[in-house]
């Protein structure tokens, strides 16, 4: 897909960075990683960098998923004119090719709309993420009354359209793809939900989230979010 941009914020990846691109690059031939301040991953990175169709980014010092993601976005639009729309992976190798590239279909079939890569969580899932994305989910719907299944998910479609406002949203860190969806929300804009499958690699250990700190983070925001964003009328 020539006219979708695959966006992968990365901070301290390891080989499963450069092995989603090459697997990536069957469906896909433009992508812009944004390594957030990483301190260990040169070599990852100098890999990265030569792999055809990749625009590398950097950050100085670690800003934040959020941060990251408003770096590519503001790099599409500057010079990626061709580009309909955005699909984010994370780094870590979680998502299949098959799941990209149905996020991919469905974010160009629906302008104005998030397209959201959801998880069943059944299976081995580890526990800290089955209460973690179960919570959200309710949490969410009690505060919006929209019913978002994997409110947590790195695998999300953005349309050319809705990337200014993203890059003038607040949050730097994991709680800026939670206002992400409090400002949808609020406008009446139901995100496209597309079932994926549910993958963990050792237990999820590579994830950079914190259960304790990130999840207050992010649920302050939400409720934060919820009370403060205008609702359409």
């Amino acid at each position: 897909m020539n006219d979708i941009a695959i966006v992968i914020p990365a901070y301290e990846p390891d080989d499963a960075l450069v092995v989603l691109i090459e697997r990536l690059r069957v469906g896909f031939d433009k992508f812009i990683v944004v390594d957030d301040g990483s301190k260990t991953a040169d070599e990852t990175f100098r890999r990265v960098e030569k792999m055809p169709g990749v625009t590398l980014l950097r950050h100085d010092v670690n800003r934040g998923k959020g941060a990251a993601l408003k770096t590519a976005f503001s790099k599409v639009l500057a010079d990626f004119p061709d580009v309909v729309g955005v699909v984010t992976v994370d780094a870590d190798g979680q998502h299949l090719p098959e799941d990209v590239a149905k996020v991919a279909e469905a974010t160009r079939a629906n302008p104005g709309r998030y397209t959201l890569g959801v998880r069943a969580f059944s299976g081995n899932v580890p526990l800290r993420s089955r209460f973690g994305n179960a919570w959200s989910r309710y949490f969410f719907f009690l505060l919006t009354g929209v019913m978002v299944y994997d409110t947590q998910t790195g695998l999300r479609g953005m349309p050319r359209d809705l990337l200014p406002e993203l890059i003038a949203m607040p949050g730097d860190r994991y709680e800026y793809e939670m206002r992400m969806l409090v400002a949808a929300a609020r406008k009446k804009l139901k995100p496209v939900q597309i079932q994926i499958q549910t993958v963990y690699l050792n237990d999820n250990k590579a994830s950079h989230f914190n259960p304790i700190r990130d999840s207050i983070r992010t649920q302050a925001t939400l409720l934060h979010a919820a009370f403060t964003t205008p609702r359409a009328k």
